[in-house]
């Protein structure tokens, strides 16, 4: 078992690295471990039962989506110092106070008061927090210590597998989620936050890794100075900021919408059990864009790439918006899921590639920090718009919102490129 702490020195380039290659036997042994970390974490039991459940103890959408907020609340403002943390203290660290912090989440839910609610929801978001930009930065030094010419395809095959154990730890706790809340209301919620107890295991198997101060500066830990390098580094790369932008607004729309699609498929008249299904019937357009999208990142531009997954993310809403179940369910199941599933390991690989070392996990978290940022806003105006408006009404608007933000995003970068040429004329 490697505890290993690996330091490197900031770089003067994203791309540059003084990592050394582990033997290939080490890699696989992380690899796995890697794996069995992001099956234990990502055994949601709790996703297609949890706004049900709620919901049956007499909170409103409303109240919901008030609950929603404080956990992306709190993670909005925990996401800097943990991204801080994970870069100066170590990323591994930082996985496993996660997961601390995740199981004790799930067992305040056993007790449905409105205070306890409110504060597992907090305890959440500031977990995901130390989970946001570590888990992916520390998968891209598994990357560079593979040795590979080809960090980026590296790192895609690598999470596209990931990703692809994720779906069916997903799946396997979703599909069953259903049934554990037959049996016991408290059961799924138990069964998550064991899980999540159980991912420390794994973790303890991968290297550490954290970044340092260069040569010339105090070797000890600067916060502000190491924040403001990472902030530096995305307002100066205005593709960066696009990716960091489009990835916070895509990831957004499609959490609200999976969230209370749960309530929009009951209301078109599917039991709890059929929505158990149709929910877990997205692992068939998830994994195949895991798996078709390092392929896809080598034969696309990046510019087409993110273009056509955009608009199918955008036609999902739109047929979701129709009020028929065919439709929500095309639209839902296929259009926004198949957008999704290749959008998301896309983007973290394009982020990664242009994020310096240094600051990696610090750039990541801002990144799910945009996602929060938007979700205390969109979260609970969904919710508070289904007291008053239809379904179909509310889903138009999210379609405004995506296409609408899709557009400014992409003007932006042109406005960005144009003055950086102006600049350099």
């Amino acid at each position: 078992m490697s505890t290993t702490n690996t330091t490197e020195l900031a770089a003067s380039s994203p791309s540059s690295s003084l990592l050394t290659a582990a033997p290939a036997r080490t890699q696989r042994r992380w690899a796995v471990a890697f794996g069995l970390y992001a099956i234990a974490t990502n055994a949601t039991f709790t996703q297609a039962v949890w706004v049900v459940y709620l919901a049956t103890h007499h909170y409103s959408p409303f109240a919901i989506g008030l609950f929603e907020t404080a956990f992306h609340l709190a993670k909005f403002v925990a996401e800097v110092p943990t991204g801080i943390f994970a870069d100066l203290r170590g990323r591994r660290a930082s996985l496993i106070v996660s997961c601390v912090l995740g199981a004790g989440a799930e067992m305040l839910f056993l007790h449905p008061t409105a205070p306890l609610i409110a504060l597992s929801f907090s305890v959440q978001g500031i977990a995901f927090a130390f989970r946001g930009g570590a888990d992916s930065a520390l998968l891209w030094t598994l990357a560079e210590r593979s040795g590979a010419a080809d960090r980026s395809a590296w790192y895609s095959r690598l999470f596209s597998r990931i990703l692809l154990v994720t779906i069916f730890a997903q799946t396997l706790g979703t599909a069953s989620g259903g049934f554990l809340s037959g049996v016991s209301a408290a059961l799924p919620f138990l069964a998550t936050g064991l899980c999540y107890a159980a991912g420390i295991v794994p973790l303890l198997a991968l290297p550490e890794h954290r970044a340092v101060a260069t040569t010339h500066e105090s070797h000890r830990p600067q916060p502000l100075a190491h924040l403001g390098a990472g902030m530096r580094a995305i307002w100066g790369d205005p593709l960066l900021l696009a990716l960091l932008l489009l990835s916070g607004l895509t990831a957004s729309i499609l959490t609200t919408v999976g969230y209370y699609t749960q309530l929009y498929f009951a209301s078109l008249g599917f039991s709890l059990a059929a929505i158990g299904v149709i929910i877990a019937l997205c692992v068939v357009p998830d994994s195949l864009g895991a798996a078709i999208t390092p392929r896809l990142l080598r034969v696309l531009p990046r510019r087409w790439l993110l273009i056509i997954f955009t608009l199918a993310e955008c036609a999902g809403v739109l047929l979701l918006s129709m009020g028929q179940p065919l439709l929500a369910i095309i639209g839902y199941v296929v259009l926004l899921h198949s957008g999704d599933s290749v959008l998301y390991p896309a983007l973290s690989t394009y982020v990664n590639e242009r994020s310096p070392e240094a600051q990696r996990a610090t750039v990541l978290s801002l990144e799910t920090g945009l996602f929060s940022a938007a979700m205390i806003v969109l979260f609970p105006l969904f919710g508070l718009g289904l007291t008053h408006i239809p379904f179909a009404t509310a889903y138009r608007w999210t379609f405004v919102a995506l296409a609408g933000g899709a557009l400014a995003i992409a003007a932006l970068v042109a406005l960005r490129g144009r003055r950086r040429t102006r600049e350099n004329a």
